[in-house]
């Protein structure tokens, strides 16, 4: 049978405008109410900018863990997010209790924001954690480091730098220092963690220290420091002149702790302050957290379990005869 053939197709002309599609809006995505939450609550709490993204990282932890909406979050939850991060995040327990303590505290706040009805974690408890003990010197490593000093090239601000962080402070607040912080005899530490501000009385060696360094300064430079002038500086030929910073100061006492022999790092200057006023001077716990401005007094533990444990000791050496005083 023969085939068909086709006709000849037939072109025709398009409109001048039906080229164009319609146009379609799309979509916005929807906001993460989670992270909006977040946000509202960071804004709301009067946080420094360390403080704010250790908040901010923590919770990041949670929401990166589920997808549940705050809303929903419950107990079981709560338990299981602890179990994670002790079994799959393998963290120490310090790490596992703070990301904890930041979600107890944001997911009360959504409470008291009628976000939520109920507080999911109520009934979670912390890990347990050894308690801490303080990392004091001895007064030989004390003298030790001051004899290590007075061989260095700058020994002037080494000295001084050395004398403060005998004094409670921290590297962080020492870096912080202006001129203007040191007033009379204390030192006013404006920059702090945990918003630990304060003002720290200066021993007489303390004093003698800073002057003795300002006036070495003064001459070195030629000029009296203005007081919005960096308190310590650095002297090493890339920044010399500039702040001393924070890794700086970890620089200075890493090579103390290599001339010396000493494990030392900056803290334990601020452990052997605080054991000084418990055991030596014998201070009001209560004192001694305002002049080392600890806020939370389980971690100032430390210092005075080591008093009760020597007092307990006298009070056995006396009782048995051995000591007289």
């Amino acid at each position: 049978m023969p085939q068909r053939s086709l006709p000849d197709p037939i072109v025709l002309p398009l409109e001048p405008n039906s080229t164009k599609l319609p146009s379609v809006a799309i979509a916005e995505p929807p906001a993460d109410l989670r992270q909006l939450r977040v946000e509202e609550f960071l804004q709301a709490r009067s946080l420094q900018l360390k403080s704010r993204k250790a908040y901010q990282r923590d919770l990041q932890v949670f929401m990166d863990w589920t997808a549940t909406p705050w809303s929903q979050v419950n107990r079981r939850q709560v338990a299981q997010f602890k179990r994670y991060l002790l079994e799959d995040k393998c963290l120490a327990p310090n790490s596992i209790n703070r990301t904890l303590q930041t979600l107890k505290t944001f997911l009360k706040w959504l409470m008291h924001s009628e976000y939520i009805s109920t507080d999911p974690t109520t009934e979670i408890q912390q890990e347990r954690v050894p308690e801490p003990k303080a990392k004091d010197l001895e007064p030989e490593e004390v003298a030790a480091i001051y004899a290590a000093i007075e061989q260095r090239r700058w020994k002037e601000r080494d000295r001084a730098l050395w004398t403060v962080l005998l004094h409670g402070l921290r590297a962080q607040e020492v870096s912080s220092l202006n001129v203007r912080d040191y007033v009379g005899n204390e030192l006013i530490v404006r920059q702090a963690k945990y918003n630990s501000t304060g003002e720290v009385p200066l021993t007489v060696e303390g004093k003698a220290a800073l002057d003795s360094y300002l006036d070495w300064l003064t001459r070195h430079t030629g000029q009296v420091p203005s007081p919005d002038h960096p308190l310590f500086v650095s002297l090493s030929p890339r920044s010399w002149g500039q702040r001393l910073t924070y890794w700086g100061i970890r620089q200075i006492v890493d090579q103390w702790a290599a001339e010396t022999g000493i494990d030392l790092h900056s803290h334990r200057g601020r452990h052997t302050f605080a054991t000084r006023l418990i055991v030596e001077l014998e201070m009001d716990p209560t004192l001694a957290m305002e002049l080392t401005r600890h806020r939370d007094p389980r971690s100032f533990k430390r210092y005075t379990n080591r008093k009760t444990k020597l007092a307990a000791k006298r009070a056995f050496l006396r009782a048995t005869g051995q000591l007289t005083q």
